[in-house]
């Protein structure tokens, strides 16, 4: 499945600035997932899969990679669903959560990627803030860039995720080239977590 990634360009190789300000020579885009049914089936498959053994109330979505496969997920899972916003709203109800999450509920925090662990950490100080007892973390893929680490040791949260970016380039080696290949293991090496 992963060469369809390539294909159909979720995932690229050049020169890319990641959002955590650093650059990279591969980027994956998970958003693209949504607009083909075969991929997304596949990729929620992955995401149930991480969750079968986790006793949990209600699947919360990080703003705003991890909202869509959440929704999903609640819907095919029977469990509410709430988001967390990057930021509080100005106006209305000036909420940071939506959805449903009250006091002790227990949660499931889902993202597309991890990278620096930044929007997860973030998510689940604001969802402890509210009362909820964050049980896990899903994300599809982790970069190996340090990112479950840094959720685990600074928030306690376990991270699971259905892929690692190691593995997926020995997936796609022969697909995108001895060039490509390499840069990217290179590049994934200077992590040490």
């Amino acid at each position: 499945m992963w060469d369809e990634f390539v294909k159909r360009e979720i995932i690229k190789f050049g020169d890319f600035q990641l959002s955590s300000g650093g650059r990279s020579p591969y980027y994956v885009d998970l958003r693209q997932v949504l607009a083909y049914p075969d991929l997304l089936r596949w990729v929620i498959g992955k995401y149930s899969n991480l969750l079968k053994d986790i006793e949990f109330d209600v699947i919360v979505g990080v703003a705003t990679g991890g909202i869509p496969y959440a929704s999903i997920l609640g819907f095919n899972m029977f469990r509410p669903i709430a988001y967390v916003r990057e930021s509080k709203k100005w106006y209305g109800s000036r909420r940071e959560i939506e959805g449903a999450v009250w006091q002790g509920a227990r949660v499931v925090v889902v993202d597309d990627v991890i990278t620096t662990g930044e929007s997860i950490v973030d998510a689940v100080s604001k969802l402890k803030e509210a009362g909820a007892n964050v049980v896990a973390a899903a994300v599809f893929l982790d970069r190996q860039q340090c990112g479950a680490q840094r959720v685990e040791r600074e928030t306690g949260t376990q991270v699971r995720s259905a892929y690692r970016m190691g593995e997926v380039l020995e997936d796609i080696r022969d697909l995108i080239g001895p060039n490509r290949y390499r840069e990217a293991r290179e590049y994934l090496e200077k992590f040490k977590c």
